[in-house]
């Protein structure tokens, strides 16, 4: 999930919680992903998510955790802003 517009009225609680991801992790066929005008850095959360941290709950949850403070992390600093917004169909 994207996170939620934010205003400059709100105080630092509301902030905190509307600036959240909410990430889910999923195995995916690389053949069937469509090439884009969109590049993303995937390092850090490709060195989270392996093969071998799909296969237990817990491991699956420590690996959601890791993706979400990265995503959260850039969404902070302000790179890639096309990614954080609402898809528009």
């Amino acid at each position: 999930r994207y996170p939620l517009k934010v205003t400059r009225s709100m105080d630092k609680k509301k902030v905190a919680a509307r600036s959240r991801v909410k990430p889910f992790v999923k195995v995916v066929n690389y053949a069937h992903l469509m090439p884009t005008r969109y590049t993303l850095e995937l390092e850090d959360i490709k060195a989270a998510v392996t093969a071998e941290s799909l296969q237990e709950p817990s491991q699956r949850t420590a690996a959601k955790k890791a993706v979400r403070a990265s995503l959260e992390k850039r969404y902070l600093t302000g790179k890639n802003k096309w990614f954080f917004t609402k898809l528009r169909f």
